[in-house]
């Protein structure tokens, strides 16, 4: 047996997981004569196959078979009423997550023995299991047990786990992303809000469709760590710190009227320009000119760059099951990958590690862990837990990046972003899905995203959103933007770091 499971609690200490006491029923074979009455009895006041029962209270040279675990209160009071010699109870912990539909995805769930087998349960469950208690036992001559209801001894509780989450915003984030996957029909859809600087992760959401048959399932997989998918325009981002940081000096780019012949395809153009000043290709979202900026800067340094801003790689979340996306080698780049893995197209990624490009950006350089816990507490005493955080970018790239993110979202693509009187930045994506069976990216089928940041907030937030297959529209301007702005509106209302 083990101690209590510690407690998991939001940055504002509201409890998300703890656990509380039920009963379990077990039985001693040996004190039982009459195994087929007890079996019925057992079975009617349990709910269990009658059968089931009888093999269990047959088996040989054992003391103690359970007959159920983690029993309600009512069926605990009608059994102790029958006075069944051989029958008792031993009292156990059971999860309980006040909080379950809003953080299904991340807290994960326990075995029936509270062992963590998902999410941040499984992750910390070395912190937050019970250390493993003793039961005493009256014992004759021959070490025959006389008494089989033990006296447990609890050697510990788990510690506290403090989360970097906060209830309130993944409650935004959880309504509004519903709403739109509601509005556009969408497969399903997720949202990571995250402390720039810190990596501390705010909310951290994932909804499928209404209707879905794993609607309801009570584990659903955390669609923002786990999802790998192609970003679209929203990884432009990584192309314009790349120009920026290799003094890349464009007068006017040629965009072809939105027709372009490359190696291998045709790249066109969401609506046709012709010459366009380096900040119009990032406002306008021109894929003909980020990649001719991407070409004039080289294949292999746009590689390190996209390397360096933590893509091709774990970002290190403390949570299982992270993909590490998909980026092939620049020696592996085909002549079209030249061109198109610059505009978000031949690479995976998923969620968390845009977010955390976009924060790089955000804090003026950095490239922080994108974390989910805070401190660990035990006996009165907290540990607050570290995690690692680096230079990569000069605060004058990023600060030139952030600024022409910001006229994004003020006078280009990312409209819908915007919030008056506030310093938003991001970049809108609509990625074409690729479709296996037939070898071609699908013409109906799309993921709209949108990735940005509050720049005015005490602490710059950045806030990523996806949507999966929208259908009433697929543009991340007119899909994922708005959400973006729906959150972003309460947060700063909210104030959550003053």
């Amino acid at each position: 047996m083990r101690g209590k499971r510690g407690q998991i609690i939001d940055r504002h200490k509201d409890i998300l997981a703890k656990s509380i006491y039920f009963y379990s029923v077990f039985a001693d074979p040996f004190l039982i004569d009459n195994k087929e009455k007890y079996a019925r009895i057992l079975s009617g006041k349990l709910n269990i196959p009658e059968k089931k029962l009888i093999v269990k209270l047959n088996k040989k040279n054992r003391r103690f078979v359970w007959v159920k675990r983690k029993i309600n209160w009512r069926e605990k009071k009608d059994l102790e009423k029958l006075n069944l010699i051989g029958v008792g109870f031993i009292r156990e912990n059971q999860r309980f997550y006040p909080e379950r539909p809003l953080f299904s995805s991340i807290l994960g769930i326990v075995d029936i023995d509270n062992n963590g087998l998902e999410g941040i349960e499984l992750y910390y469950d070395q912190y937050l299991r019970g250390k493993k208690g003793k039961a005493k036992v009256l014992n004759d001559s021959f070490s025959n047990n006389l008494i089989l209801t033990p006296s447990l001894i609890e050697l510990g509780k788990g510690a506290d786990l403090i989360v970097t989450l906060d209830t309130r915003i993944q409650y935004w984030a959880k309504r509004y992303l519903e709403e739109t996957i509601k509005e556009y029909r969408a497969k399903k859809g997720a949202v990571v809000v995250m402390d720039a600087e810190s990596g501390e992760i705010l909310a951290l959401v994932n909804s499928i469709s209404p209707g879905s048959k794993n609607e309801n399932f009570f584990w659903q997989k955390n669609g923002a760590v786990v999802d790998m998918f192609e970003p679209g325009s929203v990884f432009k981002a990584i192309t314009l710190v790349a120009a920026i940081g290799e003094n890349k000096n464009f007068d006017k780019i040629d965009c072809e009227e939105g027709n372009f012949k490359i190696p291998g395809t045709v790249l066109n153009d969401w609506r046709p320009y012709g010459k366009l000043s380096f900040k119009e290709v990032f406002y306008k979202s021109s894929n003909i000119g980020v990649a001719k900026i991407a070409t004039a800067i080289g294949y292999k340094k746009i590689y390190r760059y996209i390397k360096k801003m933590g893509f091709g790689q774990k970002t290190g979340i403390d949570f299982p099951g992270e993909t590490p996306g998909r980026l092939l080698g620049p020696e592996k780049w085909s002549k079209t990958s030249r061109y198109i893995i610059p505009i978000g197209q031949g690479i995976g990624v998923n969620l968390l590690q845009l977010a955390r490009a976009f924060a790089v950006i955000a804090n003026g350089g950095d490239l922080v862990t994108p974390h989910l816990g805070k401190e660990l507490c035990s006996k009165g005493i907290c540990r607050k837990l570290d995690f690692s955080k680096k230079n990569i970018l000069s605060r004058a790239t990023a600060d030139k990046a952030k600024k022409i993110l910001i006229e994004v979202v003020n006078q280009g693509t990312g409209k819908r972003a915007k919030i008056n009187g506030e310093m938003i930045g991001g970049k809108t994506g609509t990625a074409q899905k690729f479709d296996n069976k037939a070898g071609r990216y699908s013409p109906n089928r799309y993921r709209a995203n949108f990735v940005g940041f509050i720049s005015s907030a005490k602490k710059p937030i950045v806030i990523g959103v996806t949507i999966d297959e929208p259908k009433k529209s697929h543009f991340g301007g007119v899909v994922a933007a708005p959400l973006f702005r729906q959150i972003a509106e309460k947060i700063i209302n909210y104030r959550v770091f003053e």
